[in-house]
């Protein structure tokens, strides 16, 4: 992980007041048979770092909706997006893609 990506969720742990947690890489890869996919990410934050997903793919949870446009490959800070919950990812072209995330877990 970069030191930018590091502080960052550093950050938001603090303004959540955890002061102990964990973090782990999760990767998620889609195939071309399945249009959704589920992650239970109760108690838990993932953020998201994947350098380039399909356009029209949608991540939701219980605190954010990610709509991936054709712009995503050349954005740099928005491409770390917070998820919790019920973490919903909706692949409606069936495209083959690694959706990579850090799993933070408070202690």
């Amino acid at each position: 992980m970069d030191n930018y990506l590091v502080t960052y969720i550093n950050q938001r742990m603090a303004e959540r007041g955890f002061k102990a947690f964990h973090h782990e890489p999760v990767s998620l890869l889609t195939n071309n048979e399945q249009t959704e996919y589920r992650i239970k990410g109760y108690n838990q934050f993932f953020f998201l770092i994947s350098k380039e997903l399909a356009n029209g793919t949608v991540i939701r949870s219980d605190t954010n909706v990610y709509d991936i446009d054709q712009y995503y490959a050349k954005q740099n800070l928005s491409q770390i997006q917070e998820f919790t919950g019920l973490i919903i990812i909706t692949n409606p072209k069936r495209t083959v893609q690694l959706l990579e995330f850090i799993r933070v877990i408070p202690k």
